[in-house]
């Protein structure tokens, strides 16, 4: 039985997959998330991720063989560059996790594609190399942070007043924000060219030699700016694309660049681009699935992700045919204003939908919630699937018009 080591913590539905397919594991527990740290658990040991020295001396003492490593959450995939490489195991290049996990030197290693492939940026280490971009490119311009995830703290800005308005309330909110979601991390903010066009994803697992198998399956999303939300965040995932054979192709062929120039291995690879007048253009690379990839392509596409991302993790090649293809679709829920959650509009009738799949209201009764560029994460998670695209379609439309978080 292969023996498997998650970092930082895990999601649910992998533990399952892995004791459903006879893979023993162990998580490396990040001590900050653990509420219970003195406890003893068979399948846990506990870890201070503030160093390095600490991560590996605490692998050290893990019982051995350990067969292959997985980390799901960005904050984690440095630590699972490292422990790989300490352990002799295929992994992610350390140099490619550090680009992974920020965007500056992204960004930067990108500009070594033999095509332009990404937007023009900058640091921002003050208000005046703010301003000194903003003189130099048109607006709108998106200022976000380099090395956290889920659209927090991202905003679009369409004037300098703005841009200025948005700069202060990062900087008052970002070391809460950080301590939150990325206590490892040291803030770091980013201002770059705003992206006119479609926003797509494209996964792909990279093996030992640095080679992308693409998956031809592409995602469309749809921003919180796209349902008229004034809000960065992914409101939809949907499969299949509605973009043309030509424009997928594209898309394949950017990804497959961005991901050679980060010198990604032993990995998968979640590619979010936009499709521009001038082509495709990416807005960043996970060494990592995308978010709900998992279901999404189990479902709509037969693909088995989890299994995939094992068989990188051995070194081993990935397995990507398409089995069916089925519409699915994820939705996360902000709300339109900020404040007291008090409930999910229609949430009797959405129970009812034939093509339900999932859904997890997140947000506690009279909690306060938010819009992702303050910092918070989305109230509730809808999944549709349904291999009839009519009666998927009439879910969907019934979903994105009747479905609202309510706030007082």
């Amino acid at each position: 039985m292969k023996r498997i080591l998650i970092i930082g913590t895990a999601l649910t539905v992998l533990r399952k997959y892995l004791e459903e397919n006879d893979y023993d594991y162990i998580v490396l527990k990040d001590v900050l998330l653990t509420k219970f740290p003195e406890k003893k658990f068979k399948k846990r040991v506990v870890c201070d991720f503030s160093s390095k020295e600490s991560i590996l001396a605490t692998v050290d003492s893990i019982k051995k063989p350990i067969d292959g490593v997985m980390a799901t959450y960005e904050n984690y995939i440095l630590p699972a560059a490292w422990i790989t490489e300490h352990l002799g195991l295929p992994g992610l290049p350390v140099q490619a996790a550090e680009a992974c996990t920020d965007k500056f030197l992204m960004r930067s290693l990108f500009m070594n594609a033999p095509e332009k492939i990404s937007p023009d940026f900058a640091i921002v280490e003050n208000k005046e190399h703010l301003l000194s971009f903003a003189q130099s490119h048109s607006f709108p311009l998106i200022l976000k942070p380099a090395n956290l995830a889920k659209s927090l703290l991202v905003t679009k800005n369409r004037d300098i007043a703005e841009l200025e308005k948005n700069y202060d309330q990062a900087m008052q909110d970002i070391d809460r924000i950080y301590k939150k979601y990325a206590p490892h991390r040291q803030p770091k903010l980013i201002i770059e060219e705003f992206l006119e066009g479609s926003i797509h994803s494209v996964d792909a697992f990279v093996d030992c030699d640095g080679k992308p198998h693409v998956l031809d399956q592409i995602v469309d999303y749809q921003t919180g700016y796209d349902i008229g939300f004034d809000d960065n965040f992914h409101y939809s995932r949907i499969l299949p694309s509605t973009l043309s054979q030509s424009d997928r192709e594209a898309l394949k062929h950017c990804a497959e660049l961005g991901v050679i120039a980060l010198g990604i291995k032993n990995s998968a690879a979640h590619i979010e681009i936009i499709m521009t007048k001038e082509g495709a253009r990416i807005v960043e690379i996970g060494a990592r699935n995308g978010g709900y990839r998992d279901r999404m392509h189990k479902l709509a596409n037969g693909i088995d992700i989890y299994q995939n991302t094992l068989l990188l993790a051995q070194g081993l090649k990935p397995q990507i045919q398409t089995k069916r293809n089925d519409p699915i679709a994820v939705l996360e829920l902000f709300p339109k204003t900020a404040g007291n959650f008090e409930g999910i509009q229609n949430y009797e009738k959405l129970l009812a939908l034939p093509s339900l799949t999932y859904v997890d209201v997140k947000a506690k009764p009279g909690s306060y919630i938010g819009k992702s560029s303050q910092g918070f994460k989305m109230a509730a998670v809808i999944m549709l699937h349904n291999a009839d695209p009519q009666q998927f379609e009439e879910d969907l439309a019934f979903v994105n018009t009747q479905v609202l978080v309510s706030t007082s």
